[in-house]
């Protein structure tokens, strides 16, 4: 009797703990079905939110939906000069540890990166003069490490780092480089060579004779134009497509250059903030926070994902845009604008005349945007009238053109993080297109 009871219990037991877990199950079920349709339906709002601000996005994903497009699905680093980086640092600690294995895996990622972060000219593919700097040095620090080993490796590194030498010696305008693009990851210098000592210093010298870039034409196919026209000097850079990649360090700076004049920074690019200032990074990458133009306030080219083709690139912003040197400056010609309708095509035309400058603008197209034209300046600048006064120094140049004027405080940020204050001048027109206009600028006994 006593067994048959303990049986009775048992199998009760038994069946209450299997009803437990039952029931455990289901609510485990219950709530994973609750999370991921929770999980899928917030993931589809953000896709919405998504492609709502991003007409470019709700434009791939519908050809996507429709089966016209298919993604790139060729895997790309946007940025190798950080793998080059990277594997620096992993060459010398090998070095270093005298372990051979270490500094061969750091040598090869090191040139790999490289190779893929620069052009022909020596000049980096990322759009950042500060990744250029970041190159020069770690190129530089591995030559003499490998030189001071006597490793085979050193004549290798030293063409590298020649061609990097001579392209970033082109960039490096009278007033110093401009810090053109984002910072890399990590970056706490400007000058690549302020830690060398006396000697490296002279082999340096011995280097950089040789590193001179004589081809400025390879220089500019690489996406940097360098002019020099008397008092002027400028740097302007174009991404090959127009549109800087998605995960890059390029800013929406097409149309933006650098320009010094008699030695001195006269228009500048902010650069980009410190680490400190992340909140700002968006705003000082777009085209408002650059001297270039736009209309209504819209980069030249759409925000880049890293799937879209080639192919879908140019049907939405036109052909790949044209700057080269002019037989009185420097000419743009760009179809980003087009992605709004109106086939809306700009030109840009510097014209140098001496100690003068005169921008010439020309908006191909219909509709009537705003257009904007912005200049960022170190200078004290001051409104007389209908003109504007920059003064620096014993230096007056006075600037005029179409439009409403407005004077705006902006910053850039040196090494230190310490903040230089810069103004933005900032011309506004709304007009029926096609339209034309002219900034012009002259000394103010011209």
């Amino acid at each position: 009797m006593d067994g048959s009871r303990e049986t009775l219990i048992g199998g009760q037991v038994s069946s209450k703990l299997a009803d437990r877990q039952i029931l455990d199950a289901e609510r485990e079920l219950f709530l994973y079905k609750t999370h991921n349709r929770e999980h899928i339906i917030s993931s589809f709002f953000a896709t919405l939110r998504e492609s709502w601000h991003d007409p470019v996005l709700r434009q791939w994903r519908w050809e996507r939906l429709r089966g016209r497009a298919k993604p790139e699905t060729r895997a790309r680093d946007f940025r190798p000069g950080g793998q080059a980086a990277a594997g620096a640092a992993l060459y010398k600690s090998g070095l270093d540890l005298g372990d051979e294995t270490k500094a061969a895996q750091g040598l090869r990622q090191m040139l790999s990166a490289a190779e893929q972060s620069i052009g022909p000219s020596g000049a980096t593919l990322e759009g950042s003069t500060l990744r250029q700097v970041q190159l020069a040095r770690l190129l530089t620090e591995s030559w003499l490490a490998a030189r001071s080993r006597k490793r085979p490796e050193q004549v290798r590194l030293a063409g590298v780092a020649r061609s990097v030498i001579g392209a970033l010696d082109a960039m490096t305008l009278p007033g110093g480089l401009p810090e053109i693009g984002g910072t890399p990851s990590k970056l706490s210098f400007r000058d690549p060579f302020a830690d060398l000592d006396l000697s490296e210093q002279r082999l340096l010298e011995d280097l950089r004779r040789q590193s001179r870039l004589h081809d400025l034409e390879a220089l500019r196919r690489d996406g940097w134009l360098r002019l020099d026209a008397g008092p002027w000097a400028g740097l302007w850079y174009c991404p090959a497509s127009g549109w800087p990649a998605e995960e890059g360090l390029a800013h929406h700076d097409l149309g933006a250059p650098e320009l010094h004049w008699n030695g001195l920074p006269l228009f500048v690019d902010p650069g980009p903030p410190p680490a400190t200032q992340a909140h700002l990074s968006a705003r000082y990458r777009s085209a408002v926070m650059h001297g270039g133009l736009s209309l209504n306030g819209d980069n030249p080219y759409p925000e880049n994902r890293p799937y879209y083709t080639g192919a879908f690139r140019r049907n939405v912003a036109g052909p790949a845009p044209d700057l080269r040197a002019t037989h009185d400056g420097v000419r743009l010609a760009m179809d980003g604008f087009g992605r709004f309708g109106g086939h809306r095509q700009i030109e840009r035309h510097w014209r140098f005349d001496g100690a003068s400058l005169r921008i010439d603008d020309l908006v191909l197209g219909t509709g009537r945007p705003r257009i904007e034209r912005r200049l960022i300046t170190p200078w004290a600048v001051s409104q007389e009238g209908t003109d504007i006064v920059l003064i620096k120094g014993e230096h007056r140049l006075v600037l005029s053109g179409e439009g409403t004027v407005a004077l705006r405080q902006v910053k850039r940020w040196n090494a230190r993080g310490d903040e230089l204050p810069l103004t933005m001048i900032l011309f506004t027109v709304r007009a029926n297109l096609p339209w034309n206009g002219s900034l012009i600028l002259r000394p103010a006994s011209a």
